[in-house]
């Protein structure tokens, strides 16, 4: 196949190799028109290699994210439906975080700063940012597991809580202060997403059931690639506290929502 001068798409002995580029039409995807461009980059036996590039619908850069056989390793960054804002970048191995990772808020400030080990624990500083630049949450871990001081602060800067880890993680004390400035505004406002009711066909704990809602109580969900989904407690099929498990297109894991009292309450820590 030939584009914009170029050959590309090409398979050979039933192996896909050279450039590729991947069109809406191909994939089935919605909001997309056919001829739309939706990833590309190149193969070596039917294997990703180098540096591929995903779009959304509108055309814009939606991830860059480097392979090596097959498999996502180094550097990546995600984008905002709006050109050349990030989203998300850092390093990876597979699924695995590793080094360095950040996050912005869609008006650009930094929403997380997180560093990972080789093995995907996170390790070394962690800090979650407002969307007004004040630093929320700050705190150490080692392997996974928080050590040392946390701090927390109300969106105005003044110090509301201070937390003291000792061995394994074990909270020795934590200490509550009341906000002494006035209040301030966020920068932007955002609707607190809620868990949704899931019906139909699950996994659940590695049995396919078909349910109208997921019973009541503890339980892991799995989706269809059979990856952990869900994981925490439901009540009336949605779930109220736990974990939310995102992947993308390619059954990378993105990134984990903790939900407390039916809402998104936070990002968690990837591990695997």
């Amino acid at each position: 196949m030939i584009y914009q001068g170029n050959t590309i798409n090409e398979t050979i002995e039933g192996k896909k190799e050279g450039p590729w580029v991947i069109f809406a039409s191909m994939r089935n995807l919605p909001d997309y028109k056919s001829e739309d461009k939706y990833e590309e980059g190149s193969y070596k036996s039917n294997r990703k290699v180098g540096l591929w590039k995903r779009y959304f619908a509108s055309g814009n850069t939606q991830s860059e994210i480097n392979y090596v056989n097959g498999r996502a390793k180094g550097t990546f960054s995600t984008y905002y439906d709006d050109p050349g804002k990030i989203e998300e970048t850092g390093t990876q191995r597979g699924k695995t975080l590793t080094g360095g990772f950040k996050r912005y808020h869609p008006n650009g400030q930094l929403a997380q700063e997180k560093n990972f080990n080789l093995k995907g624990q996170s390790e070394g500083d962690q800090k979650y940012i407002l969307p007004n630049g004040v630093v929320e949450l700050e705190f150490t871990t080692f392997a996974g597991i928080e050590t040392g001081t946390a701090t927390r602060r109300y969106p105005n800067g003044d110090i509301k809580e201070i937390i003291e880890y000792g061995e394994g993680g074990v909270i020795n004390s934590r200490n509550q202060l009341e906000r002494v400035n006035p209040p301030v505004d966020i920068i932007e406002e955002v609707d607190v997403k809620t868990s949704e009711k899931i019906s139909g066909t699950i996994n659940d704990d590695g049995q396919e059931v078909e349910v109208v809602v997921i019973p009541d109580g503890k339980r892991k969900v799995y989706n269809d690639n059979k990856d952990i989904w869900m994981d925490g407690v439901f009540e009336d099929g949605r779930m109220k506290e736990g974990k939310l498990y995102i992947y993308d297109k390619d059954g990378i894991i993105e990134k984990v929502e903790i939900f407390k009292d039916f809402k998104y309450a936070a990002d968690g820590i990837i591990e695997f």
